[in-house]
């Protein structure tokens, strides 16, 4: 893994924060909270993967949830936060996770606080776990604040879970019917059409479109292959790394039939659930949304926050940017409106957050039960097409084989 230095090499380039103009809420604590930026973040997680730190694929979101919670324990026992990670790092069953943990406590160790080592690593730990963790050292709080960042990681990661199962059965049915596609046209069609040519006899329209249809997908089956890869790298470097163009796709995202309300509630309940956990723990409502932003993978709701963030700072209310953002329902926003009236923004966020969880999980279980007759109807639509543009000729030479043999 490498030497650990004790102290912070570089450390006006590495550990430079952009102070926050508003850090903690009055009353939580002297120090201000920090906001490190998306830049300097995001450089960070640049370096850590041009070194080859730890591998992405290394250590699992689980794994660093399932860190936290043992930490938590220890913490809660009276165990110092050092020993905790030093004991942490060799009770780890996983080699990548206790280099991790090892590299965390080496750094404390050499006099850093926890924050700047959790920083360290942009990968597994963003700017809005970072912020709080400092948020928390500040104010004394931070095994509160551990615990509300482990639920808001197993509540994103459940969520996260229910999509993915969600879109398993459709790809499934999908996957199945490709592939019945290719054995119908490449060993069965081609069968019947030597047959029919065999024996010289007329056959119907549609026989003779499914045999065409048959024989231009033999030749060039690997278009499809192509163009979905061509789409794949569009979609990859033309698209995502285009703010513009990825905005457009993430709003069109919203805006899907079927799935792009799951995709809409699923957004809306990142953001909330993001904004309850930040404004609990103490940061303004400018940090929040400056986090918020960058913990949003919708870009066309992340870009709402922007609009919002700049009407707070000219001392107006989240209402107008929220009215006019085209993604916030009517009902979140009169929600805002309330919490904010009555001083309770961060418990309203967390409201939305539980009602449109509920409602994703509740579309969810409905997705499979709405697709399903959608694919049955498909899939019985094109056995009747290949019985009867198959089938039927046969029966109707067998016919006259029959009757010419009766004479």
């Amino acid at each position: 893994m490498g030497n650990i230095p004790d102290k912070p090499t570089g450390s006006s380039k590495r550990m430079k924060r952009v102070t926050l103009t508003q850090g903690l809420k009055p009353g939580k604590s002297g120090s201000p909270a920090t906001e490190g930026t998306s830049e300097a973040h995001a450089s960070r997680k640049q370096d850590n993967l041009q070194q080859g730190f730890f591998s992405s694929g290394s250590v699992r979101y689980s794994d660093i949830t399932l860190f936290l919670r043992q930490l938590i324990m220890l913490l809660d026992s009276g165990v110092s936060i050092l020993r905790a990670l030093k004991s942490l790092s060799i009770r780890s069953e996983r080699p990548a996770v206790r280099g991790l943990i090892n590299d965390i406590a080496l750094y404390v160790e050499g006099g850093n606080a926890l924050w700047q080592a959790f920083d360290r690593h942009p990968n597994y730990f963003d700017s809005v776990f970072v912020n709080l963790i400092r948020a928390s050292e500040a104010s004394g709080t931070l095994t509160t604040i551990l615990h509300r960042i482990v639920n808001y990681r197993e509540s994103r990661e459940m969520l996260r879970k229910r999509v993915r199962g969600a879109m398993i059965y459709p790809i499934l049915l999908i996957v199945a019917c490709i592939v019945a596609l290719f054995v119908i046209t490449s060993f069965v069609v081609p069968v019947f059409s030597e047959f029919f040519a065999r024996s010289n006899m007329d056959i119907p329209a549609s026989t003779r479109f499914l045999i065409d249809s048959s024989e231009l997908i033999r030749q060039w089956w690997w278009m499809p292959i192509l163009v979905l890869v061509l789409m794949i790298f569009l979609y990859q470097f033309w698209f995502i790394r285009n703010p513009a163009r990825r905005m457009a796709i993430d709003y069109l995202k919203l805006k899907l039939p079927i799935i792009g309300s799951i995709i809409h509630k699923n957004a809306i309940t990142e953001m909330c659930r993001t904004m309850g956990l930040l404004l609990r723990s103490g940061l303004s409502m400018m940090s929040t949304l400056d986090l918020t932003k960058d913990a949003i993978h919708n870009r066309a709701v992340a870009e709402s926050l922007n609009a919002m963030r700049s009407t707070v700072e000219g001392g107006g209310g989240l209402e107008e940017p929220m009215r006019a953002s085209g993604v916030m329902p009517a009902v979140i926003v009169d929600m805002f409106v309330t919490g904010e009236e009555s001083g309770r923004v961060d418990q309203v966020a967390e409201q939305i957050a539980d009602i449109y969880e509920e409602e994703v999980r509740i579309a969810i279980s409905g997705l499979g039960e709405s697709l399903q007759p959608v694919f049955t109807l498909v899939i019985g639509t094109a056995v009747l097409i290949l019985f009867v543009s198959l089938f039927l000729p046969m029966i109707s030479m067998i016919d006259h084989l029959g009757a010419a043999s009766a004479l």
